[in-house]
């Protein structure tokens, strides 16, 4: 299978070829708007880790919003490169000659690579065919789930290696701007972490490759370059969509706070004492209690009335059912507005209606992507931004496309769910993903003790945020839930064996190796009285959620990237969340679009999983794509391709 897979590999990689020729500068350099030399993976790109010219890069900037090139009023204070361990190179006109004269391939060197990418594009300096090795990635991969420090000062530090200057941290930590700073001090600044970086990177080579951690350090290579360039593309607001969601939100949190006042004899709700006499001696809720039936209170000895508190007070009385009615809906209007309307609607009045996404490369513990966005030019630090992680979905409707263009939205279709079916060889699974059984309309049968044929949509919707609970661990909830997670477990017994083997693994050995080779560790893994096994959900989920959005989900996004490019589109990413990328089309590319998005999600990932991997996904891998005016409409269409074959379809 993996001749015809590698034979797959070339003709989709000469798509990108064939417009382009080799520039006798090295293996693989291509012209811009072709794919890069590195990935074309039948070469092993891995061996110009060893073999290939690295250059290490660090920039010193002025620190508003840390230091962001989308910053326009930010600037180089001063610069420093180091090729291949020898002299270091200061000054910033001699570090982009330097780049500049260096023949591919090369590997850039640097601690948080997407920074120094930023700046160096923002400098004028072509950054496609540089290979990346970013010194904080690699710590993070080694780490796998565990917490380490990814500062260079700690990470050096970690290995033995001389820190940062204390004096240089502890200015910036004060607000002290690098401009303003002795010349000497920032030159020593950038001179000392280059030569940090540069030790990092070989010691580091040595210990991804020990760890076998080469296959996952080359996929966070290849995306960090475009991550790079998608943060500084922005995705625009519809003001006056935002405007009139606002507007609305505002009247009805002032509506349901007149009401509160009206039932409660305007007490202030934000007064633990008024609140208390108010809940438990005015509506006579029954106070919380223990195991032995002691009231639960405040050191002090005063009753509780934290959120958690309320939320877990039963209502017995109409007066009470009202009360928690009303406290629930304006407690979500109210975090409707200062989470996300408040700050949609100034970066709308203040911010051209334009804003990024910022990836975070080293945060989860399943190593997926994290975003939060904040306005292009960050100059207002006062915004807190948004987590697009959990954004509502009906505020997607938000984000609108520019005039002439639609918003794109392609995710892999059940990715997880179709990731733990390879995994475990599911055939249930797998019989369910080529047929396009409705899982969620399983969920609803079970859960409503009906025949799947009686299923409305309306029940249909409601389950669908349990479909997926048992395969990431989930026990808890009401009978019916329970009952449901059962029955799935039945169905899709494979899955369920797996994880289970997984978990007893950990207990014996309190680690866990992934499919990838990525490493995760719970040491403090036992099982309790009843048979209680801590750690069961995070153990179910993270083999599962590294490999579908660590791994996937980047390699996809990686090759549309390029594919759009090969293409000759105008089309440009604009923002990727958990398992889905979002970019905006002009309307007359949306077809080939399409053609490059089934490329890249389907065929392409698959083969770089085969071919960089050895994995044979069991499971076909599956895409859904949306076109609308905003972020989120349209009709969604689904494609499947595996060795299993491919299929196509409305869903």
């Amino acid at each position: 299978m993996e001749n015809g897979v590698r034979g797959e590999l070339q003709e989709v990689q000469n798509m990108g070829k064939e417009a382009g020729s080799r520039d006798g500068q090295g293996p693989g350099r291509h012209d811009v708007g072709n794919y890069p030399w590195y990935l074309d993976v039948r070469s092993s790109p891995w061996e110009a880790y060893r073999s290939a010219t690295f250059v290490t890069v660090d920039l010193e900037t002025t620190n508003r919003s840390k230091g962001s090139a989308c910053e326009v009023g930010n600037r180089i204070v001063d610069a420093a490169c180091q090729v291949n361990a020898g002299p270091v190179i200061v000054g910033l006109d001699n570090v982009k000659a330097t780049l500049a004269g260096l023949a591919a391939p090369v590997v850039l060197v640097a601690h948080n690579a997407k920074f120094e990418l930023q700046w160096l594009k923002r400098e004028g300096v072509e950054c496609t065919a540089l290979l990346v090795w970013d010194t904080m990635i690699a710590e993070y991969v080694l780490a796998g789930n565990r917490r380490w420090p990814l500062d260079l000062g700690s990470v050096t530090a970690r290995y033995g290696l001389t820190g940062k200057n204390r004096l240089v941290d502890r200015l910036m930590r004060a607000g002290v701007c690098p401009s303003e700073m002795p010349a000497h001090m920032v030159r020593e600044r950038v001179v000392g972490d280059v030569r940090s970086a540069t030790a990092l990177f070989l010691l580091q080579r040595d210990r991804v490759e020990a760890a076998g951690l080469t296959r996952v350090m080359f996929t966070r290579a290849i995306a960090t370059p475009v991550l790079a360039e998608m943060e500084q593309a922005g995705m625009l607001l519809d003001a006056s969509s935002v405007e009139k969601e606002y507007e609305t939100l505002l009247k009805r949190r002032s509506d349901l706070s007149i009401q509160l006042g009206t039932m409660t004899g305007g007490i202030n709700l934000r007064s633990r004492p008024q609140l208390a006499t108010f809940l438990y001696s005015t509506l006579k809720f029954k106070e919380l209690t223990d195991r032995r039936g002691n009231f639960l209170r405040t050191g002090g000895g005063q009753p509780l009335t934290d959120s958690e508190t309320l939320d877990a007070l039963k209502a017995s009385t109409d007066a009470q059912r009202e009360f928690v009615k009303l406290r629930a809906e304006y407690g979500k209007v109210d975090a409707a507005l200062t989470k996300n309307l408040e700050f949609f609607q100034k970066v709308c009045k203040e911010h051209s209606a334009r804003f990024s996404a910022t990836f975070n490369q080293t945060r989860t513990a399943t190593h997926r992507l994290s975003s939060s966005g904040k306005p292009l030019t960050f100059s207002d630090n006062s915004l807190r931004g948004v987590q697009f992680q959990n954004l509502p979905r009906a505020y997607k409707r938000l984000f609108v496309a520019p005039a002439g263009s639609l918003m794109v939205e392609a995710d892999g279709a059940q990715l997880e769910f179709r990731v733990g079916g390879s995994l475990a060889r599911d055939p249930v699974i797998l019989r369910d993903a080529m047929t396009g059984a409705d899982v969620h309309r399983f969920t609803a049968s079970v859960i409503n003790r009906i025949d799947e044929s009686a299923v409305t949509s309306k029940q249909r919707t409601a389950a669908k945020s349990h479909t997926f609970k048992p395969m990431y661990g989930g026990t808890s909830g009401t009978p019916r839930e329970r009952e449901y997670y059962e029955a799935f477990r039945t169905k899709y017994k494979d899955l369920y064996r797996m994880q289970m083997n997984w978990v007893h693994t950990v207990l014996a050995e309190k680690q866990l190796r992934t499919a990838t080779g990525l490493m995760f560790y719970w040491p403090d893994t036992k099982m309790q009285h009843g048979g209680y096994i801590e750690n069961t959900s995070s153990i179910f989920n993270y083999p599962i959620q590294s490999l579908a959005t660590a791994e996937i989900i980047p390699v996809s996004l990686v090759y549309l990237f390029w594919g759009i490019r090969a293409a000759g589109l105008t089309a440009r990413l604009v923002n990727t969340v958990h398992d889905s990328v979002v970019a905006e089309v002009p309307e007359k590319e949306l077809d080939r679009y399409k053609q490059v998005v089934i490329e890249s999600f389907l065929k392409q990932t698959y083969q770089y999983m085969s071919v960089v991997y050895g994995l044979d996904l069991y499971v076909p891998l599956g895409v859904s794509i949306k076109a609308g005016r905003h972020w989120g409409e349209g009709e969604e269409e689904t494609h499947s391709y595996g060795n299993q074959g491919a299929h196509s379809g409305k869903g």
